[in-house]
């Protein structure tokens, strides 16, 4: 091959795309760039094409149909449903999340991928008891069993996030169950999908390496300052009781909130941006890129 191929898993999701758009700007090497998605003729899909891309349908819950896109491959940057729907996680899809990471896996095992790079989460590895952290540290172990040349990616919450609670936040009002004093360490995906272009075209450097990933922090007061001053709306913050969040949010998304309360992530992120080169994103300049600013 002449380039380097990468399959990208999720591409027309949020981190899958990111990870895509920095791999197909050139900026990290000359890649060709495979984009594994259930729907190719999607917007999304077609537009990855339109840049180059070379589309690629699979299911990661259909085994059988990742064997072809594998083959054809160099690399693999794998995101598992938990991460990249961002929906509320249930026992069955907690479940399906780890059945698609081992799929995935397996698949790359047999194959003989060069570098796999997955996307877990931060904090996976501390026995926290959140199913969906621990779904992600059970794929996380099954790539070590299969001893996968490997990259593992550990993001904290990803400032898109916020994007759902827009109308809500421009009324002026942020409603959080993180506790007052508490802070929540965030990410934009754009920051992961860099880190994880970096680790593709460096593989000597980032292979075996588990790197946890943020670029910011803010009680819920700080945050609700940085809105106000970017949205020129101001802002309160709102604590929820862990207990309605719980009744809202059901147990899974609770139980991150209270381990975030009494723990919380803890990225040194000025290390990380010293260690690998790259300017993290700070929460107002994320918003102000993404159309929050009163101007």
């Amino acid at each position: 091959m002449s380039q380097f191929s990468v399959l990208v898993v999720g591409a027309t999701g949020r981190q899958g795309g990111a990870v895509a758009n920095h791999l197909l700007s050139g900026e990290y090497g000359d890649f060709d760039v495979h984009a594994l998605t259930r729907s190719p003729e999607s917007d999304r899909a077609q537009a990855l094409a339109n840049r180059g891309a070379t589309l690629v349908e699979g299911n990661l819950l259909n085994k059988a149909s990742l064997t072809p896109a594998v083959e054809t491959v160099d690399a693999i940057y794998c995101v598992t449903i938990e991460v990249e729907s961002g929906t509320t996680p249930t026992e069955a899809g907690i479940e399906a999340e780890i059945e698609q990471g081992t799929n995935m896996a397996e698949v790359a095992a047999e194959i003989g991928i060069e570098h796999f790079v997955f996307s877990s989460v931060a904090g996976a590895e501390r026995d926290t008891g959140i199913p969906n952290f621990e779904s992600k540290y059970d794929i996380e172990q099954r790539v070590h069993d299969l001893g996968l040349p490997a990259t593992i990616l550990r993001p904290v919450t990803i400032m898109q996030n916020y994007e759902r609670q827009r109308e809500v936040i421009l009324n002026g009002n942020l409603v959080s169950p993180l506790a007052e004093g508490a802070s929540m360490q965030m990410v934009d995906v754009g920051d992961i999908g860099a880190l994880a272009a970096t680790a593709l075209a460096t593989p000597d450097k980032y292979v075996g390496e588990s790197i946890e990933v943020a670029g910011d922090e803010h009680t819920l007061e700080s945050a609700a300052e940085v809105f106000t001053d970017v949205t020129g709306t101001e802002v309160d913050a709102q604590h929820v009781p862990i207990e309605a969040a719980r009744e809202e949010m059901g147990e899974v998304l609770a139980m991150m909130f209270e381990w975030i309360n009494n723990y919380g992530y803890g990225v040194d992120i000025e290390a990380l941006e010293r260690d690998h080169n790259i300017n993290l994103t700070r929460l107002e300049t994320y918003l102000r890129e993404h159309d929050w600013s009163r101007e």
